[in-house]
């Protein structure tokens, strides 16, 4: 029997991600690679020039030399919702049946329109009832993403929901204690995910607007910055026209934007979840100088970046001259999409 090996590819906003693992008793990050889209190749989750990204994908693969087609995927955005519900306490075969009306009851799209998927995460939620994740992506997002990916001569064969992609990220490298909330924050270039998981579940997930871009718009704003130089500022090069303090003024700015929408979803989360006992930040803006001290002052709680590889092996080499903690964060959802590999 052939070792199992799990491709995990994430395509963002303003970049495409894939990694490459072996999923075994030691698991081992094979390959990676990043590659940039162009500007407003993809806005607000839609694919604007679908042949650009496409012929993105295809390089990538070509230029890592990555051969396998079958590839663990992810989608998010307005097309796609996910609810935890608590429905009468039933068998996982009686719940497919159940569960599209349960989906109507909560699912603001037409029911026939979307493709509906479940997970029982606490089958004895206590009176005869369970907790479910319902997860609902219209249709037409779903069958246009997949061709998408079959353009680029992929085969998609699992297409996740980009924050639990996190978790899983999450949970292979940490430890979890019992009845502790944690805050998973996925700082991308258009959007920011939320997502609050409490004993290996996922109690509610947000977008918020605040993320990488809204940052490089404040430097562009704030500091007189061309994109090109705040695009440099926030992957931790140095201008010589920016002067320390006033970088670390417009972060702190940025840093409470970002604070006051993760505030605003606290009030969705189930009345026994009064604060946040730890934050991990993942994705791009993860690596923006200070977000981890300035949160975790703020909420007065732990934060600190999600490392995907803490418990996952791989080879310095890989990585060339860049350096595996700073590009760590912008692989935690391609590593937790890898990782579904495992079956």
């Amino acid at each position: 029997m052939g070792k199992k090996i799990g491709v995990g590819l994430d395509i963002g906003s303003s970049l495409v991600k894939v990694v490459e693992m072996e999923l075994g008793k030691k698991t081992t990050i094979l390959n990676y690679g990043i590659s940039a889209f162009l500007p407003d190749v993809i806005v607000d989750g839609e694919v604007m020039d679908r042949e650009v990204v496409v012929d993105t994908i295809r390089n990538l693969f070509e230029s890592k030399g990555i051969k396998r087609k079958d590839v663990i995927t992810a989608m998010s955005g307005k097309g796609v919702i996910t609810k935890k519900i608590t429905m009468e306490k039933m068998k996982e075969s009686e719940a497919k049946v159940q569960i599209r009306w349960e989906a109507e009851q909560h699912i603001p799209f037409d029911i026939n329109d979307v493709t509906l998927d479940f997970e029982i995460v606490n089958p004895d939620a206590g009176e005869n009832q369970m907790e479910v994740i319902l997860a609902a992506a219209k249709k037409e997002s779903v069958h246009s993403y997949v061709a998408l990916l079959q353009e680029t001569g992929l085969n998609p064969v699992i297409v996740d929901y980009g924050a639990f992609a996190v978790q899983n990220a999450f949970e292979a490298n940490y430890e979890i204690s019992t009845n502790e909330l944690v805050a998973l924050i996925n700082i991308g270039s258009e959007k920011t995910n939320i997502n609050f998981v409490m004993n290996g579940i996922s109690h509610f997930t947000r977008d918020i607007s605040v993320a990488s871009n809204s940052c490089s718009q404040k430097l562009q704003r704030d500091l007189g910055l061309s994109l090109e130089n705040a695009t440099s500022v926030l992957k931790g090069e140095k201008i010589e026209e920016v002067d320390e303090a006033s970088l670390l003024g417009v972060y702190k700015g940025w840093g409470e934007e970002l604070a006051v929408g993760i505030d605003r979803t606290l009030p969705y989360l189930p009345g026994e979840m009064e604060k946040m006992d730890r934050i991990y930040l993942s994705g791009g803006g993860a690596n923006i100088k200070g977000i981890s001290d300035f949160l975790g002052e703020r909420f007065g709680t732990p934060c600190e970046g999600l490392n995907p590889l803490k418990n996952i092996a791989y080879n310095p080499i890989l990585f060339g001259t860049e350096n595996p903690e700073l590009i760590a964060p912008l692989l935690t959802q391609a590593v937790g999409l890898a990782l579904r590999g495992r079956g």
